[in-house]
This record gives C-alpha cells, sequence and structure tokens, in this order.
C-alpha cells in the first residue's frame, strides 16, 4: 500500500509536468534514478502549478518513507483542500489548474477502485493456482482439517467456483456432536498435526455441523465436569460421556463396553464378545510405578504370584522362578534395572525388559488385571494404524518417556503403537507363550496391529506392561487361548512344470531401453550414494533407486539388492530410508548396495492404497503389484549389469519380512542371482492367490540362501512358517542354512550376531572383498 502511493506520486508528477521524475536509458537505470536520485522540482518543469499541488507531489516522492504519506486517506485530504482552495479563491485559476486539480482527484479514486480490483483479482487467482492444489495436497496428506481452513479462504476469494464445489463435496459431512452432561465446548484438530491450534467447534448438543470428513483428535470439556481427549473419524453422531471422568481412576481412562470384534492378522477373526466397560492405563507403566512394587517386596510375596511357573512345559517351584527374575547385578527385577533399581532419570520411562510372570504379579500389586487380546484392540483398533502409527514411536533407536509421542488412540490412551510391547493376559493355543501387542521402539510399524507372542519367561527390553481394571468379569471365551493360521506342510502340492511356466509369463517384461539418471550424490567416510531413476518396465513410470558405493574397495564391486520389510508402506518418503539396520554392514563390508523404491512403497504408495489397506485390497490386485515389484528388482539387476564398477557376475538378493516373503518368488525368477540371503521371512499362513504361492516357486530355486529368523516370531511362526519354506527349498542341503535368534520377529536386534551370519554367507559365495 505505500509503494502505490509513492507510485500515485510519480503519477501525478508526471501528469502535471508531462515528464518523469526519474529518467534512465534502461530500466536497471530508472531503477537505481528512483532509488538514488531526487526529480527535479515541479515547479522548474510547470511554473504554474499551485504551491499546494508540488507539496504533495514533493512529500509523495521523499525517499525516506517516514516523510512520505502513510495512507490514501491521508493524501486524499490534501487533494480536496487544493481541490476547494483553488474553487474559493478571488482570481479564477487557469483552466490547466481546474484540469489538473480534477484529473487528480478522478486518479485517485481510480487507483483506489484499481487497487481494490486488483487485489480481487490476486485473490481470485491466488484460489484458483494456490489454494486448490494446496487443498488437494493436505487431504492427500491426511490432514482434512488444515484442508478445510484453507478451503474456507478459498470459497471467500472464488465464490461459486465449480472446482472448489467439487472438493467441498468430497471433503465435508454432516456431525452431530453430544455429550452427557450437555454444555461441554468442543474442538477438533488434525490427527497428524497435534501440535497444531485446536479448532472450536462449538458448545454440545452441535447439530448438524459441517466438518470434514476424516481421522481427528477431539476436546470435549466442561468446566466443573471434566475434559476428554480422544481420536475418532469424524461421523454422523459422536457421543462423549463426560460423567464417568471423574470416577474414573488416576492415570487410566474409560472404555465403553458392548459386542466387539476385528479381523487380526494372522489370527482372523476374533469375537463377537459381549465386553463390559472399563479402565484401561493411559500410559504404560513407569519406572517409578514398578520401583514401588520392588521396594514393598514384591518378589518376595508369593501372594502376587498367582500363575503357576512353566518353562519349555515344565512347572518350576517357586524358588526356581524367582532365581530367573534378576538384574545384572542378581538383584530382583527387570532386566534393564542395575542393583534393583532404574537409571537416573528414568522416572517417568515405561518399565521395560520384564516377562510376563513379572507383568501378571505387578498387576495384582496394583489392584488391576493384564488386558485380554480384546480390551487391548478394542483400545488400539488395527484399523487406525495408518494414522497412529506416524506419530508414535516405532522403527526408532531410544525408548522415549511415556506420553512423549503423540499416538493418541480412539479412547485416549498413548504410546499402544510402539515405545514398549505390552503382555496381554491370552496364551497361544498350544503353547505356553503369551501374546505381546503393539510393538517396541524398534519394530516395524505393522506390529502396531498384529501380535506378536513370546514365552512368558521372555524379559527382552522391549517387553513391558499397560493394566486394565474390571468392574464386572470379562467373558471366558475372550480370555481362551488363540490359535494362529498355518498351512499343512502335508498338503503341500507345487505346480507343474506346464504351470509354472505361465505362471513365470506373468512376471515377464519386455527389455526396454532403462534410460538412467542419477540425480543427486551425498558423501560419507565410507561410501558414496547416488540417488538415481531408471525406466520402469511397466506403464510410463520410472524406479527412484539409492545405490551405495564403497570408497575403500577398488571396482568392480561385488553388489546387493535389497528389499526392505513392510514397514516401508507406512513411510511417506524415501528421503529417510527404512530398514537400514538389516543391510548397513553390507555396506560397510565393501559391497555395493542398491535400495529401488518399489511400487506402492514410500512416494510410490497411491494413497487409496495406504499401508494395511494394501494387505486388504482385492486380491488381483496384491498380484498386479507383486508382479511389478519383482520387475522392479529386475530392471534394477540390469542397472547393476550395465554399470561397469559392478561385477555383474557377484550380485546377490537380501530381502527382510516382505522383501523375503516375496524373495522367494523373485529368487526362482532372477537367475542372476548368486546367492540368496532371507531375514524375518517365511511362507504365508493363508493360501495366496493363484501365481504367487510360495509353494510353486520354493522348489525351484537351486541356488545358495541363509535364511535368520527369530524363534518366537509370530508374524512367520518357526514350526509354521520358517521350517515348511526351508524344507521345501531345491537347493542342496549344503548350500542353504536356517539360523534362529532369541528375538520375535526384527532379528536386527540381534545386530552383532546378524552381521556375522550374513557377512560370511556373502564371503563364502560371492568371495571375500579384498
Amino acid at each position: 500500500a505505500r509503494s502505490d502511493l509513492f507510485s500515485l506520486g510519480i503519477v501525478l508528477y508526471e501528469m502535471a509536468s508531462g515528464r518523469r521524475p526519474f529518467i534512465g536509458g534502461s530500466f536497471a537505470e530508472i531503477a537505481a534514478a528512483t532509488l538514488n536520485d531526487e526529480p527535479a522540482p515541479l515547479a522548474r518543469q510547470r511554473p504554474d502549478a499551485p504551491d499546494p499541488l508540488q507539496r504533495i507531489v514533493s512529500k509523495a516522492l521523499r525517499k525516506s518513507r517516514d516523510e512520505r504519506y502513510s495512507s490514501a486517506a491521508e493524501i486524499a485530504r490534501d487533494l480536496a483542500a487544493l481541490r476547494a482552495s483553488l474553487g474559493a479563491g478571488a482570481a479564477a485559476p487557469s483552466r490547466v489548474s481546474r484540469w489538473l486539480v480534477v484529473t487528480a482527484g478522478v486518479m485517485l479514486a481510480s487507483a483506489l477502485v484499481g487497487g481494490w480490483f486488483v487485489l480481487r483479482l490476486e485473490k481470485r487467482s491466488w484460489a484458483r493456482e494456490e489454494a486448490i492444489p494446496q487443498i488437494r495436497t493436505l487431504i492427500g496428506e491426511a490432514k482434512p482439517l488444515a484442508a478445510f481452513l484453507l478451503l474456507q479462504r478459498a470459497e471467500a476469494a472464488l465464490p461459486g467456483d465449480p472446482a472448489i464445489a467439487a472438493i467441498a463435496d468430497d471433503l465435508m459431512s454432516v456431525a452431530t456432536i453430544t455429550s452427557s452432561p450437555a454444555g461441554a465446548t468442543v474442538a477438533m484438530q488434525d490427527y497428524l498435526t497435534p501440535d497444531a491450534p485446536w479448532m472450536t467447534v462449538g458448545t454440545t448438543p452441535i447439530e448438524k455441523i459441517s466438518v470434514p470428513r476424516g481421522y481427528f483428535r477431539w476436546r470435549v470439556s466442561k468446566p466443573g465436569v471434566g475434559t476428554r481427549e480422544i481420536a475418532r473419524e469424524s461421523s454422523p453422531e459422536l457421543d462423549v460421556p463426560l460423567d464417568n471422568v471423574a470416577r474414573t481412576p488416576a492415570g487410566m481412562v474409560s472404555v465403553d463396553g458392548g459386542s466387539w470384534s476385528a479381523m487380526i492378522g494372522f489370527i482372523g477373526w476374533v469375537g463377537p464378545y459381549v465386553l463390559p466397560p472399563y479402565e484401561i492405563d493411559r500410559f504404560e507403566v513407569t519406572n517409578r510405578q514398578f520401583q514401588e512394587f520392588v521396594d514393598k517386596g514384591g518378589y518376595e510375596n508369593p501372594r502376587y504370584w498367582q500363575e503357576p511357573f512353566v518353562r519349555d512345559g515344565r512347572t518350576l517351584r517357586w524358588t526356581e522362578a524367582m532365581a530367573l527374575l534378576r538384574d545384572p547385578t542378581g538383584r530382583p527385577g527387570p532386566t534393564t534395572w542395575r542393583a534393583g533399581h532404574y537409571p537416573e532419570g528414568r522416572d517417568d520411562y515405561p518399565v521395560s525388559g520384564v516377562s510376563w510372570y513379572e507383568a501378571a504379579a505387578y498387576a495384582v500389586f496394583a489392584g488391576k488385571s493384564l488386558p485380554a487380546l480384546a480390551q487391548w484392540y478394542r483400545a488400539a483398533p488395527p484399523d487406525v494404524g495408518r494414522y497412529v502409527d506416524q506419530v508414535s514411536n516405532l522403527g526408532s533407536s531410544v525408548v522415549a518417556p511415556v506420553g512423549q509421542f503423540k499416538g493418541l488412540g480412539p479412547y485416549g490412551t498413548y504410546d499402544m503403537a510402539g515405545n514398549v510391547r505390552e503382555w496381554c493376559a491370552n496364551a497361544v493355543f498350544g503353547s505356553d507363550q503369551r501374546f505381546i501387542l503393539g510393538g517396541a521402539w524398534t519394530s516395524p510399524s505393522y506390529l502396531y496391529s498384529e501380535p506378536e507372542a513370546l514365552p512368558p519367561f521372555d524379559r527382552s527390553d522391549g517387553n513391558g506392561i499397560r493394566l486394565v481394571i474390571n468392574h464386572r468379569p470379562v467373558p471366558p471365551e475372550a480370555l481362551a487361548t488363540r490359535r494362529f493360521f498355518s498351512r499343512d506342510p502335508a498338503h503341500f502340492a507345487p505346480a507343474s512344470d506346464d504351470v509354472f511356466r505361465a505362471y513365470r509369463s506373468l512376471y515377464a517384461y519386455d527389455k526396454a531401453p532403462l534410460l538412467p539418471r542419477i540425480e543427486a550424490t551425498e558423501e560419507a567416510a565410507d561410501w558414496r550414494r547416488e540417488k538415481l531413476s531408471f525406466a520402469a518396465a511397466y506403464g510410463h513410470e520410472r524406479v527412484p533407486a539409492y545405490l551405495f558405493l564403497p570408497k575403500h574397495v577398488r571396482p568392480p564391486y561385488q553388489a546387493v539388492v535389497f528389499f526392505p520389510s513392510a514397514r516401508v508402506q507406512f513411510m511417506p518418503s524415501s528421503a529417510q530410508l527404512g530398514d537400514m539396520a538389516f543391510v548397513d554392514y553390507v555396506i560397510q563390508s565393501g559391497r555395493a548396495v542398491i535400495y529401488p523404491i518399489y511400487q506402492a512403497t514410500y512416494e510410490r504408495l497411491n494413497s487409496a492404497e495406504f499401508g494395511r489397506e494394501m494387505m486388504l485390497a482385492a486380491a488381483s490386485r496384491r498380484r498386479d503389484v507383486l508382479i511389478q515389484q519383482t520387475q522392479d528388482v529386475e530392471r534394477a539387476v540390469d542397472y547393476l549389469a550395465s554399470r561397469p564398477d559392478i561385477d555383474a557376475s557377484r550380485i546377490g538378493y537380501l530381502g527382510v519380512s516382505m522383501g523375503t516373503a516375496y524373495g522367494v518368488i523373485i529368487g526362482a525368477l532372477e537367475d542372476r542371482f548368486k546367492v540368496l540371503v532371507w531375514l524375518d521371512g517365511g511362507l504365508f499362513l493363508d493360501r495366496p492367490v493363484v501365481g504367487t504361492d510360495q509353494v510353486d516357486f520354493a522348489p525351484r530355486i537351486k541356488k545358495p540362501v541363509l535364511m535368520v529368523n527369530g524363534r518366537y516370531d509370530f508374524v512367520f511362526p518357526l514350526d509354521a512358517a520358517q521350517l515348511p519354506l526351508f524344507k521345501l527349498l531345491g537347493t542342496p542341503d549344503a548350500d542353504k542354512r536356517h539360523v534362529t535368534f532369541d528375538t520375535p520377529h526384527d532379528v536386527s536386534a540381534a545386530h552383532s550376531q546378524l552381521s556375522r551370519e550374513v557377512l560370511a554367507w556373502l564371503d563364502k559365495y560371492l568371495g571375500v572383498v579384498r
């Protein structure tokens, strides 16, 4: 606005004198004159110009902003006064002077109206060119409230626009929000931006209000009654009870009862059960809370230890069991403690390194219970994993204080995804293992919704506790043992050679030009990383990839193609690569590693197929994606073979979990791999769609295979998934090896052992790196 007034002074000067105040032979010279030169006085150019006009023009053109007009109203008052003085004078002003003043007034009005019109055009242009794409981006990023707030601004700038109206139709829904008692203030927040300001919706009851569709944080509060923060999708009806807040024990949240059932990965349908209402801990049990149990003689009092001690099928005496439940100094307590006390400064960290028996004993001490499987999943539904995983402590390197991460649950819990996994009451059918849910800080994202099971004496660092209070008995069927999917190896029937040839044709592709591009490089002490891309084998897509090249080894390099776990389906960008703990030591060994960004991972994942939805998609679509991912692997090998600094005769494959399960198919199809390394994998427990059954491919593999698994892996169990795959392999016995560590699904927890096994295998079949 201030620069517009300066510009008006320039126009007035030219109108009065016929000359511009700032002269130059080029734009640069004119700009320099405008910044540095004083214009010739108006009186020199136009001696008959009225003195007030000269003062107005001179003031409008001062270099110092503090000496110029500060507003259009101010210059308008001076021009009006000039016009009045000229009209009221005894001597008649010249026609030129009258024309000058009238024209100046018209110019001022035009400038003001024109400025408004230009501003309106700018706003309309902003709405079309900037706001609409930003709104669509925010919707794609699962930030519907931010999209809604931007939509409101765009609608004001561009009312009636069809594109904005179409977005609004898709984004908005109608909701009625109630509470008991009424009169509570309701605010909402995008789930994935917990630090953003809350938007106040209104006071309950709120009838038929327009709200965006999506998954949100809701804050419902009433003075003198209480406050609840929950996470829910916007729905036609949302009712939030507040009358039980005061009755809920400190540190807990209430969960309503009713019929419940869910599809749980590798278990199947659980329920339906009619669960009574219960309370559940808002946070995981902390070190400070568990210290009270230790200090009050919890490990010495048999009445807290109500479950029979069973280890490897044998019942132990009290003294035998207590001897196993010691910290590294020999004092009673978790494995992560020393001398019967947790580390200094860790008061509010979750207690970890506890067995199922310690969790059950602490529950008795606290007057609570371990949650049934159904109770845990009711408070942490699997289908919200796509949201909660992104703001929780999963796939990281350190445990965090409780509540530091903002993974809020539907009833107000925190940290049910990651941080520490939490023991449940249910046992696994046919064994003494107990379910432990939610994943630890090192776990892949999908372990929020998929169960693990461990022996009850397991005291891994990631094992923690969350408890419930039951005011009425839990149905016995909800506490019963649960079995998991498995396939009977006795019924395995690999495809015939003719059928397998047909399957192989599904994965075939034309050897079109790669058209490779190196887009960026990054230097480190031991390696150089190239970000590159090459033409995909399908459509008109390109496959991004990261190639790690060793610095202290002379080419041509041995190379390994890496295929990560399904956790990368929950990561929005490959700028931060997942699962590097499974392959970093391979790079350090002096081998090149290529990490393609596979179809349906990272930024190549269609938002409509995000994460778990991809797993539940139509079988034919899953097969299509698997075929494309297999072709991505083969194109990566094509690319490696095209480089003179890679030894094309010494290329291996390393897969993790998903990369292992699909690696069975890839290993049977890609003949150029000299060695296969499979981590955290096995046979799928349900029968896959035609053309993707590992049973048809495993017998065709003849090359060397190393399998490394967790003994207590519940995703790919030892007896049901790991051993049957190992036995199916067509590889000679001398060239295949199966190693198990005392870990759950994630064998990177035993990193030093893992690296020794893998590097020894690569040395044996690719050769020692010199």
